[in-house]
């Protein structure tokens, strides 16, 4: 019969062996529980590109929070991110990463120095350089980064200044990318802040898959900048983030629909743009814990082009067909899928 100096002995044994386990399935093995419920999206044809859409991971910084845990809320936020970011980068393998703004907690009030670590953190958790399977489907790294609202300011009539404006784009944007290989996609950076978007080449938009990437939602807003968008863009597709939550958003009926049941979701870029005669805007959610949020995610997107081309005789035809298929990953999954 064991004695209470040997069954205390056992029992605090038992304890630390449940403490580690539970440290081993929280923090490593609950990363790979969770991508085991996520759907791949099939591709018969050649030209799909894949994308990650990543909202809102909003780096904690150093002025709003100076608790005694401040540095371990940090630590681990940051871990969390990076964890997340790999899995859904092994799982996705994308050819392109699409930031959806609000990048930092504090961007917009940060000083000098503050400001640059928070890039260097954010370049530590986000980092495919040295990735060797990044590097065999997008061997040049490609990347969009939208600001966001705690980036630059903006929110709420909040004053944009220029310094904060000049270097998120000198620290974030300099090698984005406009048009992507011979797959015919085109994105535009909007910035509802600023009331401004990008759109260099507009004689030649309409070969493209035109795609509205965002941080503030678009089509709920209306107001010049929306018809703005509308005329000059068109774009068959806007991606935005801000709200921490995933909502599927149509114009000019203004339908907003919830977005987190599992399974993979169709949309018919081309049918919606010419029949129904509709946009369609779909609102990824915070890749972070930290925003009072129970589901996060990583949006994942495959994009389809389509050329079909016809030559009776001496006359052709060409009819051009653009495929959206999304399918949202990370700890909490969502899936879409268009055709």
């Amino acid at each position: 019969m064991l004695s209470l100096r040997s069954f205390n002995k056992l029992l605090h044994r038992c304890l630390l062996f449940l403490t580690f386990i539970l440290i081993c399935f929280n923090e490593i093995i609950i990363y790979h529980v969770n991508r085991c419920s996520w759907q791949q999206i099939g591709c018969k044809v050649g030209n799909c590109t894949r994308v990650l859409l990543i909202a809102d991971p909003q780096l904690l910084g150093l002025t709003y929070s100076k608790t005694l845990y401040s540095g371990l809320a940090r630590f681990d936020a940051d871990r969390y991110l990076r964890q997340t970011f790999k899995q859904a980068l092994a799982f996705t393998k994308p050819h392109i990463i699409c930031f959806l703004g609000d990048l930092m907690d504090e961007g917009n009030v940060a000083s000098p120095e503050e400001f640059k670590s928070y890039v260097k953190r954010f370049q530590q958790i986000y980092r495919t350089d040295d990735d060797p399977r990044f590097k065999l489907f997008s061997p040049y790294y490609q990347r969009v980064h939208i600001p966001g609202d705690n980036d630059i300011g903006g929110e709420n009539g909040e004053y944009i200044s220029n310094l904060n404006v000049h270097r998120f784009e000198e620290a974030f944007t300099q090698e984005d990318i406009f048009d992507y290989g011979d797959n015919h996609l085109r994105f535009f950076k909007i910035n509802r802040m600023l009331l401004d978007f990008t759109n260099p080449d507009r004689s030649n938009n309409v070969k493209h898959l035109r795609i509205g990437l965002s941080h503030a939602p678009i089509l709920i807003g209306g107001g010049p900048l929306l018809r703005a968008i509308i005329k000059e863009l068109d774009p068959h597709i806007i991606f935005s983030g801000h709200w921490h939550e995933s909502r599927i958003f149509t114009h000019p009926d203004t339908k907003v629909v919830n977005f987190y049941e599992p399974g993979v979701r169709h949309f018919d870029l081309k049918a919606i743009k010419e029949q129904q005669h509709s946009y369609l805007e779909i609102m990824v959610p915070t890749a972070s814990y930290r925003m009072g949020k129970t589901k996060m995610g990583i949006g994942y997107a495959v994009l389809v082009f389509r050329m079909m081309t016809r030559c009776p005789f001496r006359t052709g035809k060409r009819n051009m067909h653009y495929d959206y298929l999304s399918n949202g990953t990370s700890p909490e999954s969502q899936h879409m899928e268009s055709k």
